[in-house]
């Protein structure tokens, strides 16, 4: 992957935020990081195989104050921001940022950031 240029502490809070709620909605198996260069982007994935998202929550995923249940009753606190945050970094930053779930399997959070490469 190359080197990209990037608000180090703004992207630092998005994998803060995104390994945060894997680790938190994860009772057993893993998290998982991957990386991969993907045409002129940086690419990457937050994996886990947590408890999953309902598919009717996926559209309120990225909202401002929204808390989704977990489905197996479990309470997990949080105020509702820290995906919304994350939303408006990676826009900030010309990137993409979303997510897959299997609901009871897990979720995978993606994102995106632009390289900016010279050209002689």
């Amino acid at each position: 992957i190359p080197m990209i240029k990037f608000d180090r502490d703004r992207i630092i809070q998005v994998l803060t935020n995104l390994l945060s709620n894997a680790i938190k909605f994860t009772e057993k198996g893993s998290v998982s990081v991957i990386t991969e260069r993907d045409d002129n982007m940086v690419h990457v994935a937050i994996a886990d195989t947590g408890f999953g998202i309902q598919a009717e929550d996926m559209p309120k995923l990225f909202q401002t104050f929204e808390q989704l249940g977990t489905g197996v009753g479990k309470k997990t606190g949080g105020t509702g921001l820290g995906l919304a945050i994350s939303k408006e970094i990676i826009l900030s930053h010309n990137g993409k940022i979303w997510a897959e779930s299997q609901f009871g399997k897990g979720t995978v959070f993606h994102f995106t950031l632009p390289i900016k490469e010279r050209r002689a």
